[in-house]
């Protein structure tokens, strides 16, 4: 694949990025901002999605398209923006917890019961995929770590847990988790629990079989910490799974950032109504609010990342190289084109304590 077509992106992206800022400088456009960004994710996101290399000339072209539409958008002067009237608009709730709360009791509620049901599947192939033994789980006391709507709390009494605990700090997910778990027979195994991570009972120390973080560490302030937590959670012999961003010079995080820049001055509700306008499927909203509205967004560096779990104590930790199609990991060992174009964009380990 031409690096010139990847360089291309990157020039694609900037002339985006300045031209709504030329279009709106006053970040009051939100329309114009949320269908850019989500035109933007995805360009970015089908390709990921399909059993074949990316097409970085696709994705270049519907960039372009883009940059050609924003170039066609009158600028939003006084005159316009007396015409659109009050935009306040309703509450973002924008302000660290709170936001986090909201957006993914928001972002969470989006998914069909088969995409709620589906977590097990995903979480089986990747580990089996990976060569992984899940035996462990048969019969394990387990923890789910920032469970949200407790998908993969779902999954580990599907895959044979005896008990999972479920722990986050949001209400409103943990309401939905409820309504979705409720009269199913996984329910009857699953205890959810409102708590703070960095504030866990003593009683939730050095006793479970397996811990899971899916998808939290990154979104923390202090990342250390919470592999920290994991590890005290963890009875000695005990497994636990932990996934992050990861951290590389791709488009696609450039693309990610850009998303963020763009969705910056919107109000999260707002970006839900416009997204639902457009009839955006589901997960996909899901997707695009988690990336674009997240206070904390670390990327890691997988060098540093093992080093500091190793340091914390765990052993045995295991990068998980295989997993379903749309996982980094897999697409860039058999795909060229998607090491030029996303990287590994992220990275899930099983350990050991």
């Amino acid at each position: 694949m031409a690096r010139g077509e990847i360089s291309q992106i990157f020039d694609a992206l900037e002339k985006i990025d300045n031209s709504v800022t030329k279009k709106d400088v006053r970040g009051e456009c939100w329309d114009l901002r949320i269908t850019c960004a989500y035109r933007i994710f995805r360009a970015f996101d089908i390709p990921r999605f399909r059993l074949e290399p990316a097409n970085p000339k696709g994705v270049l072209d519907d960039l372009l398209e883009l940059a050609n539409y924003i170039e066609d958008f009158p600028r939003i002067d006084d005159d316009l923006r007396s015409l659109q009237g009050n935009r306040t608009g309703p509450s973002s709730r924008q302000d660290g917890v709170e936001l986090m709360q909201y957006l993914y009791g928001l972002a969470w509620s989006q998914l069909t019961r088969e995409q709620y049901f589906d977590a097990t599947e995903l979480f089986a192939r990747r580990l089996y995929n990976s060569n992984i033994d899940i035996s462990f789980l048969r019969g394990a006391e387990c923890l789910d770590l920032g469970t949200g709507i407790a998908r993969y709390a779902l999954a580990m009494v599907q895959l044979g847990a005896r008990h999972v605990v479920g722990i986050d700090f949001s209400m409103e997910c943990l309401e939905e988790a409820k309504r979705r778990l409720e009269g199913s027979r996984e329910g009857q195994h699953i205890n959810l629990v409102h708590g703070d991570l960095y504030n866990l009972p003593d009683t939730q120390s050095q006793v479970f079989d397996f811990v899971c973080a899916n998808g939290v560490i990154h979104h923390l302030p202090d990342p250390t910490r919470g592999l920290e937590v994991v590890f005290n959670c963890t009875r000695k012999g005990g497994k636990a799974f932990v996934f992050v961003f990861s951290k590389s010079d791709s488009p696609w995080w450039r693309s990610i950032d850009l998303m963020r820049s763009l969705a910056g001055p919107v109000p999260l509700a707002y970006a839900h109504k416009i997204l639902r306008f457009y009839e955006v499927p589901g997960s996909k909203i899901f997707n695009m609010l988690d990336y674009s509205y997240t206070p904390i967004q670390h990327r890691f560096d997988r060098r540093w990342f093992e080093r500091a779990v190793e340091s914390i104590g765990f052993k045995g930790v295991q990068l998980l190289e295989g997993g379903v199609i749309h996982d980094s990991v897999l697409r860039c060992k058999l795909f060229e084109a998607d090491r030029e174009l996303y990287g590994i964009t992220e990275i899930r380990y099983l350990m050991e304590k």
